[in-house]
């Protein structure tokens, strides 16, 4: 903030915001330099002078759970009336798309919840996305609190906005959710310049990116490309040229399993155009229908019966176009623009017409496919927001004198194409926004990342075991989702589940405050007379198998499976084969598939973490995390 000729304040102290309970305070704003500014607050009246800046900075006491309540700042002939704010519990959530993904991409999982979202002590404050280079944002200038109900709902993360349901049941305060997450961000985005530079993380020509001009140049010249890029493919494509949405097909159109990988001759970079007829059951013609197409790669345009019905601009929102009322020959025709080398439709989802409760299932339908043109792959869009530091500078150091109860954090889809080093990156972030947040006990929670198997050549497995390094800080929480996902999909719908597990670290870290999990985490695997013994921490609870478990032992590049064990309350005894030696590089591992789902839990059905734990020829003295403290 610079001096102001009007008394302003942060967008965060504006109507309906939530302050930390029990906490204090902190209220910031700017004006004229050497103004006199008076908060009143209920029969307390607090005064400062703005610096030479403008700038001002009080602490409001410590108070309970309440409200509404009116906040009046004065200074010279300047008034600011702040209403409805309440003392409760704030939270705030970080990290990449599945914690942003709004509830309008929930509807179809949860379609009863818009009409429940009445709760008016529900707040939610959505932080303008913006990124800086050469120092961090000093505030915030835009931005609002919404009730969190009815369609305000709509533009509410998923997880925040469960996560704040169970918080209300339990706590009965009002909770604020701040939201700051964004889509396809990396980890080292939420990182400050200093830190990365400590770590040996920060790119050799990083300074370039501080010529402001030079990044909007970078900008401009990519969005020339992608406009170029589409100017090209509608000019090529002979779909468009013939009016092929319109046209039924005709010889020279392929027949084509949708539930399989397309053919060759369908895959590349270009435009594929997709068609199938349907007759509808007449007992439900002109009734009102919604196409569900699931997910495809990438960019779609879809028509019924030759008349657009919708279109979506790249690969993940899934597809529910209105038809309207529907006729009793349907003739679907999509335009699938391919950005790649591998497009089609997403494998394993549900395409369908739904009437009312009816559905007519696209997947058995006969299809055909026919190129309209080929192109070369396009170039990925430069996100200046996906560079290093951008983020934390823009949107996490400006809210530095808010208070927060805690953090949950839901990020890691955007590394693992890379993931060595992010438990490096990730300890770093957490101590630095504690610091910033001047709360060195600060709750952080998050989800460690879910089954998928959209990416076949990245590494989930490593990137969740980079996560779980974190768990060394104390008053951390890490939800374990494997088998919470969909394999075929980056953005699983299921929140409420992710969010309830969250909410359960929340209470949990009160009592296990040297780094938790929602199960049982492994803590090392040695050697005894009866095998492999592997060590849990199952936090007072005991461990449960299924049949299907099995481990993994790797040594000297051969890969071994184990699926003889006896189990105890909170260890495991592998059996190893009289054939097999175990070797000083020996290393046993459980659910390290990017697709891999759970079969140990314990008594709750919680689901362990997967481990890959180096064999040890003896007992080590317990931690919480033994096999991080031997990496670090």
């Amino acid at each position: 903030m610079e001096e102001s000729p009007r008394l302003k304040l942060s967008s965060l102290l504006s109507d309906g915001a939530i302050l930390q309970r029990n906490k204090i305070n902190t209220l910031w704003g700017n004006f004229k330099r050497n103004a006199l500014v008076t908060i009143k607050f209920e029969d307390k009246v607090l005064s400062t002078i703005c610096d030479a800046n403008g700038k001002f900075k009080l602490d409001l006491p410590a108070h309970e759970a309440g409200g509404p309540f009116e906040l009046i700042i004065t200074s010279l002939n300047e008034k600011v009336v702040i209403k409805k704010v309440y003392f409760g519990d704030v939270w705030l959530l970080a990290g990449q798309s599945n914690m942003q993904l709004m509830f309008n991409r929930l509807l179809e999982k949860y379609p009863k919840e818009l009409s429940k979202a009445k709760d008016k002590l529900i707040h939610y404050f959505k932080v303008p996305e913006h990124y800086q280079f050469n120092e961090p944002m000093t505030d915030i200038y835009e931005g609002k609190w919404f009730d969190a109900i009815k369609n305000n709902l709509l533009n509410v993360s998923g997880i925040g906005y469960f996560f704040a349901k169970y918080l209300r049941k339990y706590s009965n305060v009002p909770i604020g959710i701040v939201q700051t997450a964004v889509g396809g961000t990396s980890i080292r985005s939420w990182v400050s310049e200093e830190v990365l530079k400590t770590i040996g993380e920060m790119p050799h020509d990083y300074d370039t990116l501080k010529n402001q001009d030079l990044v909007n140049h970078f900008v401009k010249e990519s969005n020339t490309y992608q406009d170029q890029y589409e100017d090209d493919r509608n000019m090529f494509d002979y779909g468009l040229k013939g009016s092929w949405a319109k046209n039924s097909i005709d010889s020279t159109w392929q027949s084509i399993d949708i539930n399989k990988d397309f053919p060759e001759k369908f895959k590349t970079s270009g435009v594929v155009w997709l068609k199938t007829t349907i007759e509808v059951p007449e007992n439900m013609v002109n009734q009102d229908a919604i196409l569900h197409l699931g997910t495809l790669i990438d960019a779609d345009e879809t028509f019924v019966n030759g008349k657009k019905i919708g279109e979506v601009s790249y690969q993940y929102p899934p597809r529910h176009y209105k038809i309207g009322k529907i006729k009793r020959k349907v003739e679907i025709t999509i335009r699938l623009k391919i950005d790649q080398k591998i497009g089609g439709f997403r494998k394993g989802k549900n395409r369908y017409i739904q009437i009312n409760n009816n559905i007519l299932d696209l997947n058995k339908c006969n299809w055909f496919a026919k190129r309209g043109c080929s192109m070369p792959s396009r170039k990925q869009c430069f996100f200046p927001q996906y560079l290093p530091s951008g983020l934390f500078n823009g949107m996490i150091y400006p809210l530095r004198n808010f208070s927060f109860n805690g953090i949950i954090w839901y990020q890691g889809e955007s590394d693992t194409h890379e993931p060595v080093n992010y438990g490096k990156v990730f300890i770093k972030l957490i101590q630095e926004w504690r610091k910033i947040f001047s709360n060195v006990n600060l709750p952080f929670l998050f989800v460690q990342l879910p089954n998928c198997g959209i990416e076949p050549n990245h590494n989930w497995g490593r990137l969740r075991s980079e996560q779980e390094k974190a768990l060394i800080l104390d008053n951390t929480g890490m939800a374990v989702t494997i088998g919470d996902g969909e394999d075929n999909d980056l953005h699983p719908l299921n929140k409420k589940v992710v969010a309830k597990k969250l909410f359960e670290l929340s209470e949990r870290i009160k009592k296990w405050t040297h780094g938790c999990a929602s199960g049982p985490i492994a803590d090392q695997a040695y050697l005894n007379n009866d095998g492999v013994v592997i060590k849990f921490n199952t936090f007072g609870r005991k461990l449960v198998i299924d049949e299907r478990l099995i481990f993994k032992l790797s040594q000297c590049g051969t890969l071994y499976t184990l699926n003889k064990f006896q189990v105890n309350d909170e260890n495991i005894v592998v059996k190893i084969p009289e054939d097999i030696k175990i070797k000083d590089d020996a290393v046993i591992s459980y659910a390290q598939e990017n697709t891999a789902h759970p079969n140990l839990f314990d008594t709750d059905r919680n689901c362990a973490a997967p481990f890959k734990l180096k064999i040890n020829n003896y007992y080590h003295i317990p931690s919480v995390l033994t096999h991080v403290l031997e990496e670090m």
